[in-house]
């Protein structure tokens, strides 16, 4: 049986990615839902259009919680490769937080990031006491 490793962070960078598209595919749903609804109403197709096109652009309840954990599992990976000393050339994770966000924001996702990881221990401590 040939066992197929990746290195790094690539399964965390792809369901990052998943989450991302997932998050892509549920707005344009909402605007073909938007549209369609308007089209069964008998309105001209400029403003189904329109309406689908606005509806497709609000943002939706779940929008800020996917984003969250999609750059949390970017992070995440990032420091998988940090650790395992890793080229970051080859990171994933990084390739695409700054794909996406830019530099100047990825400093601002670590230092996040880095804020949550030190306050870990004291919330793992109430976790076990409230148990």
């Amino acid at each position: 049986m040939k066992r197929h490793r990746r290195r790094g962070c690539d399964d965390l960078a792809e369901l990052a990615r998943n989450i991302l598209k997932g998050k892509d595919r549920l707005h344009e749903a909402v605007g073909r839902a938007a549209g369609g609804l308007l089209g069964l109403l008998g309105r001209p197709r400029i403003e189904r259009v329109f309406a689908q096109e606005l509806a497709r652009r609000i943002p939706l309840p779940v929008d800020a919680k996917l984003s969250a954990a999609a750059r949390g599992l970017q992070i995440a990976g990032l420091y998988v490769c940090i650790v395992g000393s890793r080229d970051l050339a080859d990171c994933a994770c990084l390739r695409d937080v700054l794909r996406v966000e830019g530099q100047e924001r990825l400093q601002g996702l670590i230092q996040g990031a880095m804020e949550d990881w030190r306050g870990l221990p004291r919330r793992m401590h109430d976790v076990v006491t409230d148990s």
